[in-house]
């Protein structure tokens, strides 16, 4: 039997200019900060996989592995599905859910990438079978403070073939308003849109009256959904807004555990739930949400929104899962998203192709551990 023989939490950073600051309304990126975690098996095979709140909540994840280590070592490393199971069990009085569960995920995608580097075979394969040879795949970036910085970040979107573009609320419902007038009306023909309401908007949510608002213009210019109309927390919100609404509504990406989205389900919240392998728990907990989310007639569009890792771990859970055919793609610069792929990433048009290669695709090696060092106290900040 091959065991783990070791796992260990590694933090990075990628520093952007200080001028221009990467910045949105709701507030701006100084560092793409990420939390990976990497086990080590008895065959000397490795796997890495990645924590979604790393990138607001990076310092907290070493304590949280140190933690984890007594359950993980000795794990049987060809059993994923069951190992981390147990690990789930043993942790029920203080990780169900947040951002434990974030480093359980990561514990499982690592796992997984190990396997598939042992046996050669991708990691969808072992998720059960890839279920279609390509994937939708929709631009997500949009951020900026100004009309003109969003309209031109769409524009290099539909540039590089990408069909529909999903851009940020700005502070307000009356300013979002006049920024989808002002967005879609400088689209080109054919290209779709997605307007992403961050919690309805961020830190300091709207009322429910605004979100009925915002979400019937995007209804009335064609939006291809409404994402996040509402804090995340607020599913009684999110059903008050779905009747009313002409449009499909989102969420809710920040959502930890499978049982998160079965109480939006049972209270009507969405037509699409947007789970993430690196938040919910890892690719097996985003298949039973995409399961569930499918009996009850619903979609299901991962969020992705990290480095290289947490996008081949929700590819991979994509292409082996029905129900799942269109996946985000943040097109925001961001040398981890690109530096830790085995193999670049290429995508024709809107099309992303089968992965072929073993395990998820992906590396860490200690010149990536050297080029981008943790930098604590900037990242992702929310104003």
């Amino acid at each position: 039997m091959v065991t783990v023989t070791a796992v260990r939490a590694v933090l990075l950073s990628h520093e952007y200019e200080a001028s221009p600051r990467l910045a949105w309304v709701g507030g701006h990126i100084d560092t793409w900060d990420a939390a990976l975690v990497e086990v080590t098996c008895s065959d000397g095979t490795r796997g890495i996989g990645e924590v979604a709140q790393g990138i607001m909540g990076a310092v907290a994840v070493p304590g949280i592995v140190d933690a984890l280590v007594p359950m993980v070592v000795g794990l049987d490393a060809e059993r994923p599905l069951e190992s981390v199971a147990s690990v789930r069990d043993r942790t029920l009085f203080w990780a169900r859910g947040g951002i434990t569960s974030g480093v359980i995920a990561a514990v499982e995608q690592a796992l997984w990438d190990a396997a598939g580097i042992r046996e050669g075979r991708p990691v969808h394969d072992l998720l059960g079978g890839a279920q279609r040879s390509e994937i939708e795949l929709y631009a997500s970036g949009g951020l900026g403070t100004t009309t003109d910085e969003i309209v031109a970040w769409a524009r290099a979107q539909e540039d590089a073939g990408l069909a529909t573009v999903k851009f940020r609320a700005m502070r307000s419902a009356a300013r979002t308003i006049e920024l989808l007038h002002e967005v879609t009306a400088a689209l080109r023909p054919g290209t779709r849109f997605v307007i992403d309401a961050v919690q309805g908007c961020a830190s300091r949510p709207w009322s429910w009256d605004d979100a009925v608002a915002v979400g019937q213009v995007a209804g009335d210019l064609g939006a291809r959904w409404y994402e996040e109309p509402c804090r995340a927390d607020d599913v009684a919100g999110y059903a008050h807004v779905r009747a009313l609404v002409d449009v499909p509504v989102s969420g809710v990406e920040s959502f930890t555990t499978v049982d998160d989205f079965e109480r939006l389900f049972d209270h009507d919240g969405v037509d699409i739930a947007q789970p993430d392998a690196a938040m919910v728990g890892g690719p097996s907990q985003l298949q039973r949400v995409a399961t569930s989310a499918t009996s009850r007639g619903l979609a299901t569009v991962p969020h992705v929104w990290g480095t290289g890792v947490t996008l081949m771990a929700n590819l991979h859970t994509a292409f082996a899962t029905p129900g799942m055919d269109l996946v985000e793609l943040c097109t925001i610069p961001n040398p981890l998203r690109e530096d830790l792929l085995v193999e670049p990433f290429t995508h024709a048009g809107s099309r992303v192709p089968l992965p072929r290669g073993p395990g998820l695709g992906v590396a860490l090696t200690p010149e990536i551990e050297a080029r981008y060092p943790f930098r604590p106290g900037r990242g992702h900040v929310i104003a």
